[in-house]
């Protein structure tokens, strides 16, 4: 069965008869769940199992629980994560210590994500503190130090895989010098290469992690003219220089960072070579046009996420 390389956002706590619809007709690899989604437990499960009654029980779900503010879990059900820059400050003077809480905390994200029907998790932050950036980042990042970043994000990472939950790095190839916030510009980074060598360590670091998600964002010693997400020669950069192999999500085309059509945002990004693009908001004639841009997932990618989902 062909599948649209796409995953698709939903506009409340159950499926709309359109949705369903287009489910059923466009075959997106799976969507992606915000709070608007999420009320309590019990009606999170089933909304998962009707996506995957209709999907098939392979189907990506996806959420942004990073703890922190960018948290989907209310916390009238589940409990209040930190964010990621509670374990930067630990590790500061007891790195062991920082570890084995990120792993804990991590673990325990994804034991309530797979109760929930919930397989990917859109996290770690991989992206580094840096002072005077928009606050777009933040304390979701772990730290300003590149190991740190480094020996935490793989301790988060391991705790999803513990329960099941594939996590998904993020922002390749490092969104923490962004000035702006890409959800409302595009924003452009001058620095050079030798100098962006520190937010593309910890990307180094974990480039065995099985899926990542690209920045929207200018890097102007790599790419003058396009985007990270467009660009064909940051994505060949991200493959052979920074040796992530693994399937390679685009972060949301209804983000304005991007400009034009969603038949264009979507096929541009698919053929700079992201494998997978996202498209969040819950707008049915726009979603329609992201599909047909995006097409059909290769078998080369439908085979990766098939070996995912078979156990060692």
């Amino acid at each position: 069965m062909n599948k649209c390389a796409i995953i698709l956002g939903l506009k409340e706590f159950n499926l709309s008869l359109d949705e369903k619809r287009l489910l059923q007709e466009k075959k997106p690899l799976g969507v992606i769940l915000f709070s608007r989604n999420i009320k309590n437990p019990s009606q999170t499960l089933g909304l998962t199992q009707s996506i995957k009654s209709i999907l098939g029980k392979e189907a990506m779900i996806l959420i942004d629980q990073e703890g922190g503010r960018v948290s989907r879990l209310n916390t009238n059900y589940w409990k209040n994560y930190p964010d990621a820059n509670y374990f930067g400050k630990i590790a500061n003077t007891n790195l062991a210590e920082a570890k084995s809480l990120t792993y804990e905390n991590f673990k325990d994200i994804g034991s309530n994500l797979n109760k929930l029907g919930i397989n990917y998790n859109c996290a770690p932050v991989l992206d580094l503190k840096i002072k005077g950036a928009s606050s777009v980042i933040g304390s979701r990042a772990f730290s300003r130090s590149p190991e740190i970043v480094s020996h935490l994000a793989l301790q988060a990472c391991k705790g999803l895989l513990s329960e099941n939950v594939f996590p998904i790095v993020k922002h390749i190839p490092g969104h923490g010098r962004a000035k702006v916030d890409s959800h409302f510009y595009l924003p452009i980074i001058k620095s050079s290469k030798k100098v962006l060598q520190e937010d593309f360590y910890p990307f180094i670091k974990l480039n065995k992690q099985p899926l990542a998600m690209i920045a929207h964002i200018k890097y102007l010693d790599l790419d003058r003219e396009k985007c990270a997400t467009y660009s064909k020669s940051i994505i060949n950069f991200i493959k052979n220089k920074l040796g992530f192999e693994g399937i390679l999500f685009s972060d949301d085309l209804c983000m304005k960072a991007l400009k034009g059509s969603y038949i264009n945002r979507a096929r541009n990004a698919i053929k700079a070579g992201c494998d997978i693009v996202l498209h969040c908001e819950p707008n049915i004639s726009n979603a329609v046009k992201s599909c047909d841009g995006a097409g059909y997932a290769s078998k080369n990618l439908i085979k990766k996420i098939k070996e995912l989902n078979t156990p060692n």
